[in-house]
């Protein structure tokens, strides 16, 4: 299956937070993917800062998040799939990794579309005060009202062991082609996708990391990047086994916020 991957707008922050290099600051890019299956047409993975994060940071508190990481994001989802040929009234199918709003601020620009997502990833964020959702980076007005009607949650009880990553997962569309995997830590629910790509297999990883080098290198986050970060212990042992399954399997992983990703995007 061909893959695409799109920058869907970005936020800034210090550099150092995800790799330690550099105090510079740089572009964390919300990296969207889109994927030319077979029977279903172009299936969307997450849908980038879209165009609500301003309406959606407005009020108090919501505007302490667009304060702590300005984000730029001016073009609408849809507009950058149609620009690059894909129309995006034609989408019936969207898998969202978490509920972060870099990941679900497009969801409204697609009216026709399914929400695959793991049940335990929304419920956890409704159930906060509107403070400690900003916290976690969850802005519920960026959810088109009928999400409830169009959403397809996936229990995580029924995810199991896939042969090629040994992480839990679920076959999507029951045909090996898009398996949703389940990497704790980052987010509730948070999930990655393994791809069956024209050129091999891939794991999208999402926000499983957001540097290689904390792959290749075993670097740990500032700090105060933790505190976006849902379950640390958890999201430590998923870079372990992230890291040990790319040694061990040569598997192509990429996640959302990382350089390396900006290398396929538009390509």
């Amino acid at each position: 299956m061909e893959v695409r991957f799109f920058n869907g707008g970005h936020c800034r922050q210090l550099l150092a937070m995800a790799d330690r290099r550099t105090w510079r600051i740089g572009a964390f890019h919300a990296v969207f993917l889109a994927v030319a299956h077979p029977r279903h047409g172009w299936v969307l993975i997450d849908t980038g800062y879209g165009t609500s994060f301003a309406a959606a940071t407005r009020t108090w508190p919501r505007c302490l998040y667009r304060w702590v990481t300005p984000v730029e994001a001016r073009t609408p989802t849809a507009e950058i799939l149609r620009t690059h040929g894909i129309a995006p009234e034609a989408i019936r199918h969207i898998i969202l990794t978490h509920f972060h709003a870099d990941h679900i601020g497009g969801t409204r620009e697609f009216p026709a579309a399914t929400f695959h997502h793991a049940k335990e990833a929304l419920a956890p964020l409704q159930a906060l005060s509107p403070l400690a959702q900003t916290r976690h980076a969850f802005l519920p007005a960026q959810l088109p009202e009928d999400f409830a009607a169009r959403a397809a949650p996936i229990p995580l009880t029924r995810f199991r062991a896939e042969r090629t990553t040994g992480f839990p997962a679920h076959d999507l569309f029951g045909d090996g082609s898009l398996m949703l995997l389940d990497l704790p830590g980052h987010a509730p629910g948070h999930l990655g996708v393994l791809i069956a790509s024209n050129r091999g297999p891939l794991l999208y990883a999402a926000d499983a990391f957001w540097h290689h080098r904390q792959i290749d290198e075993d670097i740990a986050p500032l700090l105060p990047a933790r505190i976006a970060i849902h379950d640390h212990r958890a999201y430590t042992a998923t870079v372990a086994r992230l890291r040990v399954l790319q040694r061990t399997t040569g598997l192509r992983i990429l996640a959302c916020h990382c350089p390396a990703t900006q290398t396929r995007v538009g390509r």
